[in-house]
């Protein structure tokens, strides 16, 4: 029977499982893009830079890029994305319904409604827009009709 030197063995192990999580997420960040379906998740801290982040938004979300349907999720969570808690902030999680996308090249312009208008706060708009570039590797959306830029991931 055959040793098997267990450095050789661990560095063999090492390289197949980052090749294999390599396969597994593009560079850009957390984002599927398999057969006209868009999975994505994207985050930002709260406030924005330069001010140190004190929450993450969050947005997760899958599209079928051909019927224009999916759902998205929106909410904001305590702590920074580097050290986020799994609390989300209460009152401040939204389920938005996908009501049309518009794809050209690698950005997809989703449209959507907030499934429950009576989570909104006041002056908040139950219309969600979400830009999605893929090469850039960023999400552009609006937390209370600010605008945010968002690191898929």
């Amino acid at each position: 029977m055959n040793r098997i030197d267990r450095r050789k063995f661990l560095k063999m192990a090492g390289a197949s499982s980052a090749l294999a999580a390599a396969a597994t997420l593009p560079a850009a960040g957390w984002l599927l893009w398999k057969k006209d379906v868009l999975e994505f998740r994207a985050v930002t801290g709260l406030p924005q830079p330069p001010l140190p982040g004190y929450a993450s938004y969050v947005i997760r979300g899958k599209v079928d890029l051909n019927a224009g349907s999916g759902t998205i999720t929106k909410a904001l969570y305590a702590g920074p994305p580097d050290g986020m808690s799994s609390i989300a902030w209460p009152g401040l999680s939204r389920e938005v319904r996908v009501t049309g996308v518009q794809r050209s090249g690698d950005v997809v312009q989703i449209t959507g409604l907030v499934e429950d208008p009576s989570q909104l706060q006041k002056g908040e708009s139950p219309n969600v827009d979400i830009i999605v570039n893929r090469v850039e590797g960023t999400a552009r959306a609006q937390f209370f009709g600010m605008p945010v830029t968002m690191t898929l991931k």
